[in-house]
Parts: C-alpha cells; sequence; structure tokens
C-alpha cells in the first residue's frame, strides 16, 4: 500500500509539472512553428476556450506576428527578464519572454508599435489570465 501511495504522489507531480514550460529553452533556436498567427488571433483562441486552445498549442513553437504595446528590456520588475507585451483586452493580453541570450538583439531595433515576428514556445494562460509564451527569438 505504501508504495501504491508513493507512485502516486510521483505520478502527481510529473503532471504538475507538466503545465509549466521552462523559462529558457534553447531548443527554439531550431524549432519549427506548428502555427503562425498575430498576437490577437491567439488571445482570441484562448479568449474563446481555454482548454481547446491550451491542448492545441501548449508546447509548441509558435510565430507571432503583431506590434508590441510596450518593450521592457531587462526590466527589474520583469518576472523573467526581457519581454514584450501585447496587450489585447484592458490590462490583459499576450506576454512574451525572450531567450535571454538572444535578448539583446531581439529587441536592438525593435519599437512599441512597429511590427515584428517572434517564435515561441507557448505555456497558456498565467495566473493572471494573460497568454504567456518563452523563449521568445526573432526567427
Amino acid at each position: 500500500m505504501h508504495r501504491h501511495l508513493l507512485a502516486l504522489a510521483a505520478l502527481l507531480a510529473v503532471a504538475s509539472c507538466a503545465n509549466h514550460l521552462p523559462d529558457q529553452d534553447l531548443r527554439i533556436l531550431t524549432a519549427q512553428p506548428a502555427a503562425k498567427l498575430s498576437a490577437s488571433d491567439l488571445w482570441r483562441d484562448f479568449q474563446a476556450d481555454a482548454a481547446a486552445a491550451k491542448s492545441r498549442y501548449f508546447g509548441q513553437a509558435v510565430d507571432i506576428s503583431d506590434a508590441p504595446t510596450a518593450i521592457e528590456a531587462n526590466a527589474p520588475n520583469a518576472p523573467a527578464g526581457s519581454r514584450m507585451i501585447f496587450l489585447q483586452g484592458g490590462e490583459r493580453g499576450v506576454i512574451a519572454r525572450l531567450l535571454d541570450e538572444r535578448a539583446t538583439a531581439t529587441v536592438a531595433d525593435a519599437k512599441a508599435g512597429a511590427r515584428l515576428t517572434l517564435r515561441c514556445f507557448c505555456e497558456g494562460l498565467d495566473d493572471n489570465k494573460d497568454v504567456l509564451l518563452k523563449s521568445c527569438i526573432r526567427p
């Protein structure tokens, strides 16, 4: 019985990890996109049916083409380094956390309001109900 409880605890621990991706994943450098869409379209997919969108995009590389609302390069208040924000509804939107080793090059000529393309791994909705993208680079 004790062995079964340990096995169940281990299974639950592994399952809980499956909801999150690593913040920095170098596989994005060679990943091919499973989808190409705007940040607005990705946002709408998650708003329409979050479970279906997570099933479709979770862990997949996606190319997002849109104009960021804000660019935070090595911002001290950014939870995971540099990021780009694509606001969609009030204070909610798509948060693209940049791959650290490419962050400087990614933001070098980027401007808020100017369209660009990022390749990222999609995690899904975060605790704030933003769509979270990780390991983002300019393809």
